[in-house]
């Protein structure tokens, strides 16, 4: 669930370019693109937050020579939001080495922007930012897969793997609805938080307890047996990632039939099955956690045609016997800003 934090959603990001300067060749390497990601993604959210004294120490030498002083980034940073409006949502995030720098992107949707803006962080090896600049998307903007299971019904009965009440933050077949939808595996994959009054969180969301999903039970949708799983993986903080481990922890299950069920981002230590171990539908897996390549607790889960994390085709999940905001429904394929429960 590569996103902002809420709490850093309330502003735009840059509305001028300032051009990307080349780095320099690095002797020894001290930075690499996992790094490049998770440091954009914290610094991102200085920029479209306007918070430009946490991000002023971070800025490189030649970078302040471009700018002059720290007020200059202030004046880009505040000139953004009459252009470009509040930040709607993060579509997509990664990060690539180019000519010794490290470039991290980030495409979202703005409230005044007809279309999706890149905004890209350049870094040296050590981390310090060389670049910035903001440009419209349409040109490199991600698309979904083109997968050959968009006509698939899935042969084993499908539940909500969870209790309750929870809202899609992402779902769908459509790059607006689901970010996941441009990847191979993840094509037809969904993100799930509680919400309360439209927020994931109580006060400024600063401590996992504050997510309303934290440590809610994960279930098993579906008979199948535990062909992969990791339980290890400390929780992120909130608005940190790790990227190393895009699944944090999380289990695979094998429905038969060439179908497995993912589910990730959980709790360390709270996994309830053993490998090679059976599972009935309903069945306790863990709890719902913050591990992985997440900014805030929740629950993603896909189903595909393979065993292997990442090696695999995503497959349309259809649930049974739920509730779809509010209405009953025998079976549904769920998408962005529903509310779904279980009937049962």
């Amino acid at each position: 669930m590569p996103r902002f934090p809420r709490t850093l959603l309330a502003l735009a990001a840059l509305a001028i370019a300032i051009p990307l300067l080349a780095a320099r060749p690095a002797a020894a390497q001290k930075f690499d693109t996992a790094a490049a990601l998770a440091r954009g993604h914290e610094l991102a959210g200085y920029i479209v937050n306007n918070q430009p004294g946490p991000l002023w120490p971070h800025v490189g030498t030649r970078m302040r020579e471009a700018l002059r002083d720290s007020a200059n980034m202030a004046a880009v940073l505040a000139g953004i939001h009459a252009q470009a409006g509040a930040v709607d949502s993060l579509l997509d995030e990664s990060a690539t080495e180019e000519g010794g720098a490290f470039v991290y992107r980030a495409v979202c949707r703005f409230a005044k922007a007809p279309e999706p803006l890149v905004v890209s962080v350049a870094f040296d090896d050590g981390g310090r930012i060389i670049g910035m600049f903001v440009k419209p998307a349409a040109a490199g903007a991600p698309t979904a897969y083109d997968s050959p299971h968009l006509d698939y019904v899935p042969r084993t009965p499908l539940r909500l793997p969870f209790r309750g009440e929870w809202t899609v933050f992402w779902g769908g077949r459509e790059i607006a609805q689901n970010y996941h939808a441009r990847t191979r595996d993840q094509r037809f994959a969904l993100d799930v938080v509680i919400t309360r009054d439209g927020r994931t969180h109580a006060g400024e969301g600063a401590e996992l307890k504050d997510y309303y999903c934290y440590g809610e039970p994960i279930l098993a949708p579906a008979a199948g047996t535990v062909v992969w799983l990791r339980d290890s993986l400390p929780d992120n903080r909130p608005g940190r990632t790790d990227p190393k481990n895009p699944a944090g922890n999380a289990v695979i299950l094998d429905h038969g039939n060439r179908e497995y069920s993912l589910l990730a981002h959980l709790q360390p230590r709270s996994l309830r099955v053993k490998l090679g171990g059976r599972v009935r539908a309903g069945d306790v897996i863990g709890r719902c956690g913050n591990s992985g390549n997440t900014s805030e607790p929740h629950l993603h889960y896909h189903l595909q045609d393979g065993p292997r994390f990442g090696d695999a085709d995503g497959l349309p999940p259809r649930f049974l016997d739920l509730f779809v905001d509010g209405v009953k429904r025998d079976t549904a394929e769920v998408v962005k800003g529903q509310k779904v429960r279980s009937s049962n």
